[in-house]
């Protein structure tokens, strides 16, 4: 149908996961697919003025998160990191961007693309429903409060400033080498 009307937005959540181990093998592999779906389909696609997205977003608060948080197992490091919520994306954040998304005029400028919720939401001016704008994972304020726990109660003083792709693939992200 979308072909037919020379428009459209197909968005694929993937996740950092799809660069840097998180979740296991499964959940990984799960990612790396989902961009590589969206990059392929966004090449057959745009000649019909449809855009293919693969959207990165952070913590999401769904109902499993809240309860692993709630549970905060002892000695997970993982449980304990996001035990705060800190930095948390809400699923109607989400949902608002991609609205968002979906009404850019420059929408084919992003086809085949990884597309970050937070960054995106920061260039649309979108908050979530507590007027909460969490920021990108590669966010310094996000990264020093995360390394420095002490640190998140005052993480609005820190810089929103993004580290560059190149300088997160050769550090935490692990992408395949070749």
């Amino acid at each position: 149908m979308m072909t037919q009307r020379k428009q459209g937005l197909i968005v694929t959540i993937s996740s950092w996961g799809g660069l840097a181990p998180i979740f296991g093998v499964a959940y990984g592999t799960g990612k790396s697919a989902c961009d590589r779906l969206a990059a392929e389909m966004a090449v057959e696609l745009k000649p019909f003025n449809v855009a293919s997205i693969s959207l990165w977003p952070g913590i999401v608060g769904t109902e499993q998160f809240h309860q692993l948080a709630d549970d905060n197992l002892e000695g997970n490091f993982g449980v304990a990191a996001i035990a705060d919520k800190f930095n948390w994306e809400t699923p109607l954040f989400v949902g608002r961007v991609i609205a968002a998304l979906g009404n850019d005029p420059d929408l084919m400028k992003r086809t085949g693309k990884v597309q970050i919720v937070a960054e995106l939401a920061a260039r649309y001016g979108i908050v979530d429903e507590y007027e909460q704008r969490p920021v990108s994972l590669r966010s310094l304020r996000f990264l020093l409060a995360q390394g420095l726990p002490n640190l998140k109660s005052k993480a609005r003083f820190i810089p929103d400033l993004r580290l560059p792709w190149w300088i997160l693939v050769l550090t935490v992200l692990k992408s395949p080498k070749i």
